[in-house]
């Protein structure tokens, strides 16, 4: 690979990352981000008009047109639907499918490289915050939702979240960054064994970078990888070193997981907050959410409730048109696009994904129950990843 293609790699990589979730590029309905998301879409689909070749890109045309037809399902039975926010959706896939096609069998090492990068940054960002105080931003961002203080001081690559506390790396928040790097991870998972030998120091810094998030389900997704990994490339070779190993691991968790005020705490308050609330009140809590959208889920369980508040809040007529920071991405994306098409999203994983398919969707499920990542371009267009690594068998794991 050329040093020009290598720093496209890595340019339209940044630009996929920074679109899914970074405060300057992706802030919520910010019409200037929808324009510039717009014109890198169109300046990507003009620079790379053969992608867009039928046989080559006929699953990409498949998945489009079957979003189509689920929005179309969705006018007829909510009768009426958001067109900006179907052309959004399906701009943020064409997004994803544009870089996972030029990146093709490159993607996931240039992804962990990536993730590496923004985690070094991210850890200088947070010991300035613990040693130095504020960063010096470039902006400000200022959010005045009555449920949190979600200000924070933003340089590009790096985003301090309040006080900075925990570690947002470059994104809105912890949680969300957690859920990036577990992804770098995920990618992997059969070969990390390999990872690690090849990459050392590279997936030391990013499992640093993980461990200050202090993201609850961040660290939930860790510790079964690493369970899943003893068993899956350990098994075989050292079975008899396996079992304490995984014991020893699982001692662990759950120590940190009784001992850490983010973890057994947390999840017990929201609980107990959840089932307190009233039924029609909602909170941005993920368990909160969670009980919030089942109502929804279960009102149009095949086609969901679209994507515009008119409809998607439509018996709760006060949350129309409200900017709600929802926290459990699973259940936004059930009540919002319904089952139909989280189920073609994981067939298309399961039956594309050579190595572990099962483990990485339920990982992708967990890491959604924290954050509303199926919002942005990188969790919606996951399944060509698989797709395109597919079809070019010359792909090979840090090769």
């Amino acid at each position: 690979m050329g040093s020009k293609n290598i720093f496209f790699s890595y340019l339209y990589m940044f630009l996929l990352l920074a679109f899914s979730g970074n405060p300057f590029f992706s802030p919520t309905d910010d019409y200037f981000s929808k324009f510039t998301l717009t014109v890198v879409v169109g300046i990507l689909a003009l620079r790379h008009y053969a992608y867009f070749d039928f046989k080559s890109g006929r699953l990409f045309y498949i998945t489009q047109g079957f979003i189509i037809f689920i929005f179309c399902l969705q006018h007829i039975t909510l009768g009426f639907v958001s067109i900006t926010g179907i052309f959004g959706f399906m701009l943020k896939i064409t997004f994803g499918y544009l870089v996972i096609r030029y990146l093709s069998v490159n993607f996931r090492l240039i992804y962990f490289n990536l993730i590496f990068f923004i985690c070094a940054i991210s850890l200088i960002g947070y010991l300035w915050n613990i040693f130095l105080g504020d960063i010096p931003a470039l902006y400000i961002i200022k959010n005045s939702a009555e449920y949190s203080d979600n200000s924070g001081r933003n340089i590009l690559v790096f985003h301090q979240l309040v006080d900075g506390s925990r570690n947002s790396g470059m994104f809105w928040e912890p949680g969300a960054f957690a859920g990036y790097i577990n992804l770098s991870f995920l990618f992997f998972i059969g070969q990390i064994r390999r990872l690690i030998n090849f990459k050392k120091i590279q997936c030391f810094i990013i499992f640093l970078a993980l461990v200050t998030t202090y993201s609850t389900t961040g660290y939930l997704v860790l510790f079964s990888i690493l369970g899943y990994t003893l068993y899956k490339e350990f098994y075989r070779s050292h079975g008899f070193l396996v079992v304490p190993l995984f014991m020893v691991l699982l001692s662990a968790g759950i120590f940190i997981y009784n001992e850490s005020p983010f973890l057994k705490e947390k999840v017990q308050l929201q609980y107990n907050l959840a089932i307190e609330r009233e039924k029609d009140e909602f909170a941005p809590d993920r368990i909160s959410a969670l009980f919030f959208d089942t109502q929804y889920i279960l009102k149009h369980p095949l086609t969901g409730n679209g994507l515009h508040s008119k409809t998607r809040y439509a018996d709760h007529p006060w949350l129309i048109g409200q900017t709600l920071g929802h926290g459990n991405g699973f259940s936004n994306f059930l009540a919002s696009m319904g089952v139909l098409v989280f189920v073609g999203y994981s067939f298309l994983i399961i039956k594309y994904n050579s190595s572990s398919p099962w483990f990485f969707l339920a990982g992708v499920v967990v890491i959604l129950q924290g954050e509303p990542l199926m919002n942005f371009p990188l969790f919606l267009s996951l399944p060509f990843i698989f797709i395109y690594e597919k079809y070019n068998s010359r792909f090979s794991y840090l090769s």
